[in-house]
């Protein structure tokens, strides 16, 4: 229950944020979710229908394409699915038109009596009365066909087909290959003189009444287990948590017929007894959160918040690298002295600053204690939804592992980037830990099973916010799935390549064992002598010859060392030999090209051949450990990158 109790004081705190309650919309076409008082939900409306004080028709329109709004909802209407309880206000065509016939069942009986019951409470309110005495009069279906929002048909039924020329229409924002228009949403506006908001769906004075209403209705009492004190408690729980029309309920106990419970429990109050106020509000902040800082993979979504509302990277998808500037000014204190050799020589000194100056914001306003919650849910089946996984923390500690998740993943990975609007995307490379989701797809290919995806993503959560070790079966697939470059395109192995290293660094940062930990570089490191790094500059170096002189011949196909990478892996030293009698005659061809990069290939091979020192160790048939991929990709980094400015030393740094 610490996950309700925590969503319980996120709304409490929350909902006293009129930012949050009614948030300014921006101009583009996603709107800013808002936090929905109780007793009401969200959904979809199609026809906008505005009327006058009396209750007299002025006008209809249709409403923009996949429309949220908020609307008043009972306890059975809010999670109705094959019951017809009506909502109190708007409602669907088939609910709040006395004079609908259409192959939905009408259901205008109980709609009118539920609205007339809330009218003559000593709850109403006026636009309540105007939209009762409307619908009073039955000509709800006419008065749209007049406006031609609905359409109907030669028999003067309502029509299944959108009419000819009719390219807007209520049939587009309907579903289905047959469009029923009495499932089309109706919400209203009341025009009363002195009333700056018509709109009842923005009308907080008429929310209140309706929460009032609703709350005066009778319900059960019994001990609220959220609160820990006797309360009204809920008998149906609220859905559309991740999205709207999601069916999925947290807590669900309707299986009369199957006994779920059989065995444990005679009725369902015996398992869980939680209070109508607190499940309404806990489950509106969650849904929320959701929409406005969530990370959502099909039926999966993680969301880490505070209770104050403040933002919050969320530990699934932090940071995007397509949308994060990572150039933060890094600029080094007038008082320090530049370093070159440090800077050049460590390429992660200057992300591990970037790092920390992103971060550097939401420090400044999360005070140390402030309380971090991380939430993920995903469900089996349509109608049940699961937490699995929860972590309360402090700010400090949450931010902490963020940043050395990023630290010790760190590496250089390709994204897509668009650097205008009308311009095609581009394949560009930035240093950043990948996502969760980004190695669940170099791990097991881009077709990945969604379940499979959703496991590895759960897995890696605490890996990310608990700081725990990195799954080795991961490293292991990622690997092995990289060194298979015939078998993946260029832009899919660039990206897998990348992911395969930012593991394997990340697995041995993390080493369970302390003993076994190694820290490696983003840059070269010319110091580090063991076989398997050595062995991936040495396939660098041969990539690098035969495509150079491929390049200078105007010639485009895969070079050796690109086809016989998988046979490299396994048996290193043998391939070794075939690669370097085949990269002769590239060698040569080098030699008459100017300018040409002959002496700097000779260079890196004689260097790589004098850190040889034990040969009986080079010249066994050990297959390759993912080590060889660092220094396979260093080595062709530092072939490629272009000269680069030192990074200065900031005051207290180690060069």
């Amino acid at each position: 229950m610490s996950w309700l109790q925590k969503l319980h004081a996120t709304y409490e705190v929350c909902a006293k944020n009129p930012d949050f309650l009614d948030p300014p919309q921006p101009d583009n076409e996603k709107e800013t979710p808002a936090l929905m008082p109780i007793s009401h939900t969200s959904q979809q409306a199609h026809i906008h229908v505005t009327l006058d004080g009396q209750g007299h028709f002025l006008d209809a329109e249709l409403l923009p394409l996949k429309k949220q709004i908020i609307i008043p909802a009972t306890e059975n209407s809010a999670g109705r699915v094959g019951n017809p309880a009506p909502h109190p206000l708007a409602d669907k065509i088939h609910y709040c038109a006395k004079d609908y016939a259409g192959s939905k069942e009408n259901l205008f009986g109980h709609y009118e009596a539920l609205l007339a019951a809330w009218c003559v409470s000593a709850y109403s309110h006026p636009k309540a009365q105007a939209v009762y005495a409307y619908i009073s009069c039955g000509t709800l279906v006419r008065d749209l066909l007049k406006k031609s929002i609905l359409h109907a048909d030669n028999t003067g039924a309502l029509a299944t087909k959108a009419p000819a020329g009719k390219a807007d229409s209520i049939f587009k924002r309907l579903s289905g290959n047959e469009k029923e228009q009495g499932n089309a949403l109706v919400v209203w506006s009341v025009q009363i003189p002195g009333d700056k908001e018509p709109r009842t769906w923005k009308d907080e004075r008429l929310q209140e009444a309706w929460v009032r209403y609703d709350a005066s209705q009778a319900r059960q009492k019994q001990l609220c287990m959220a609160q820990g004190q006797e309360a009204a408690i809920i008998g149906k729980h609220p859905r559309n948590i991740r999205r709207p029309g999601d069916g999925a309920k947290l807590i669900s106990s309707n299986d009369d017929t199957g006994f779920t419970f059989r065995g444990r429990f005679i009725e369902p109050e015996e398992a869980c007894t939680v209070g109508y106020e607190v499940s309404h509000k806990a489950h509106n902040a969650l849904r929320w959160l959701i929409a406005r800082q969530g990370y959502r993979n099909g039926d999966q979504a993680v969301v880490a918040w505070t209770e104050k509302g403040l933002a919050l990277p969320n530990p699934a998808c932090w940071p995007p690298p397509e949308g994060f500037d990572w150039s933060a000014d890094d600029a080094a204190p007038e008082n320090t002295t530049p370093e070159p050799e440090a800077g050049c020589k460590d390429a992660g000194q200057l992300f591990s600053r970037s790092v920390a100056k992103a971060l550097r914001g939401y420090r400044a306003d999360l005070s140390e204690t402030e309380g971090i919650a991380i939430l993920a849910l995903d469900s089996a089946g349509p109608g049940r939804l699961a937490v699995t996984f929860y972590r309360e923390q402090m700010a400090k500690d949450y931010l902490d592992r963020l940043e050395q998740w990023q630290k010790d993943l760190a590496w250089r990975l390709p994204f897509r980037r668009a650097v205008s609007q009308d311009a095609k995307a581009r394949i560009m490379f930035t240093e950043y830990a990948p996502l969760p989701e980004t190695i669940a797809r170099a791990a097991y290919g881009r077709r990945i099973d969604d379940k499979l995806l959703k496991a590895t993503v759960e897995r890696l959560l605490p890996c990310i916010v608990d700081g725990a070790p990195i799954p080795r079966d991961l490293v292991e697939s990622c690997v092995r799935r990289s060194c298979n470059r015939v078998g993946l395109e260029s832009w899919e192995w660039s990206a897998v390549l990348g992911t395969a290293c930012a593991l394997y660094k990340g697995f041995y940062a993390r080493h369970p064992q302390p003993e076994k930990r190694r820290i490696y570089s983003m840059s070269l490191d010319r110091n580090r002598t063991t076989r398997d790094y050595l062995y991936g500059r040495l396939l660098a170096v041969a990539e690098y010859a035969e495509r150079s002189a491929l390049d200078r011949a105007d010639e485009k196909r895969p070079t050796n060392a690109e086809r016989l990478m998988q046979r490299f892996a396994d048996n290193p030293c043998a391939t070794w030999l075939t690669l370097e009698k085949q990269l002769s005659p590239y060698m040569q061809r080098l030699q008459s090209y100017e300018p040409s990069p002959y002496t700097r290939i000779k260079r890196e091979l004689q260097e790589i051949s004098e850190k040889c020192g034990n040969i009986d160790e080079f010249t066994s048939a050990k297959r390759l450990e993912g080590e060889f991929l660092l220094g396979y990709h260093c080595q062709l980094a530092d072939f490629y990158k272009k000269k680069e400015t030192p990074i200065p030393a900031q005051e207290g740094e180690k060069p």
